[in-house]
């Protein structure tokens, strides 16, 4: 996610020093820091803490403090805590909220702006801390990816029995729904040759997408499954093998088709994957493994090569245009976007009936295999 809100308008990254997260901690949670690490964020500021005499949870907690736009929205914060509250009760390693000395998991504080600029409210919360690697961190394999796939499948099977009225979000630029307004920020990029390969993209998930979304199932979903929020921990007895530990990020929760979070997911993957030959073949397993737990309709098999790369497009182009404000942050912003014209451009110029044969093939090995166990 890029420093642009969910409605396109650009926001300000929060400024507080450490010394000042440490007293705002120690009065609103009543914790004496032992430690204190900043955290990488787009738009907001995180914050690894220890704190002394804790043997509830010795991992730490997170603190984040929420850019000023984005505090304005008290209930999707909500929504966020009773869904990570919810997975965690059915089995899911999520992290979850720690209430201030006031009992309150969320709270409104005025902090000072950049540059000793005017005060803003920030909406200030603690978490657990989860232990373990991001994806990114680690060798991607067809087995983890196989493993991610069916990760999801199961998140978005749990969610299938929650809701909140704030997961209605209609404007929130990081839909796939709102796709089209992607033109809008083409400015930021020099190449008149991917600006108009971008538009034509866009036309064509309008007609074969949008124009069908009444038939695709919908739900709850995270929206941001990718490999900087995925965590994942070396197996004991199999050194080099690695298995999902957590989910982290919430802040992109909502209402959505379920395909279009299954695309969000396998775009990353194969963003992650080291060697460029083979992203698809990465996301094949991946989608094995989604499937192994729900089947995809006719219909979510129909868009789903456009939905992945209308995600593509969201990252590359936000990417790059949240790089151009703030060129101080390029390095990190541009983690996933920098290289991702690539995958863009292999997708695009590959015929989906092809892509999808491979993929069925995929399943086809991986189900007759004698066993029933998978191993790559």
């Amino acid at each position: 996610m890029d420093q642009t809100d969910s409605t396109g308008e650009t926001v300000e990254k929060p400024s507080l020093t450490e010394e000042e997260a440490r007293r705002l901690i120690e009065e609103l949670y009543g914790l004496k820091v032992k430690s204190l690490r900043p955290m990488n964020s787009y738009i907001d500021l995180n914050f690894h803490v220890k704190v002394e005499d804790d043997v509830s949870w010795p991992y730490g907690y997170t603190l984040k403090v929420t850019n000023g736009t984005f505090s304005r929205n008290r209930d999707v914060f909500e929504a966020q805590t009773q869904m990570t509250t919810f997975l965690e009760h059915k089995g899911f390693p999520v992290p979850q909220a720690v209430p201030n000395l006031r009992g309150e998991v969320m709270s409104l504080e005025s902090l000072r702006g950049n540059d000793n600029g005017p005060c803003s409210e920030n909406m200030v919360r603690l978490s657990t801390y989860l232990p373990g690697s991001i994806l990114y961190d680690v060798p991607m394999t067809l087995s983890l990816a196989y493993d991610s796939g069916v990760f999801l499948a199961k998140v978005q099977e749990a969610l299938q029995d929650f809701f909140h009225p704030a997961l209605r979000r209609p404007d929130n630029l990081w839909s796939l729904a709102g796709l089209p307004s992607l033109v809008k920020y083409l400015h930021c990029l020099k190449d008149e040759r991917i600006k108009d390969e971008i538009r034509k993209i866009v036309h064509t998930f309008g007609e074969k997408v949008l124009s069908r979304m009444d038939e695709l199932p919908q739900g709850a979903v995270h929206g941001d499954f990718n490999d900087q929020n995925v965590l994942v921990e070396e197996e004991p007895t199999h050194p080099g093998k690695y298995r999902i530990c957590g989910l982290l990020d919430f802040d992109l929760i909502i209402f959505n088709p379920y395909v279009f979070d299954l695309a969000v997911g396998l775009m990353y993957l194969m963003s992650a994957v080291r060697d460029p030959n083979d992203p698809i073949t990465f996301g094949g397993h991946f989608l094995a493994g989604f499937e192994s737990v729900r089947a995809l309709t006719p219909v979510e098999w129909d868009v789903l090569y456009y939905c992945v790369v209308a995600r593509a497009l969201q990252s590359y182009v936000f990417g790059h245009h949240t790089a151009s404000i703030y060129p101080e942050n390029r390095e990190y912003l541009m983690v996933t976007a920098g290289g991702l014209w690539k995958l863009i451009d292999r997708w695009w110029g590959t015929p989906k009936e092809e892509i999808y044969k491979q993929w069925r093939d995929i399943q086809k090995s991986l189900r007759n295999q004698s066993n029933g166990s998978l191993e790559f």
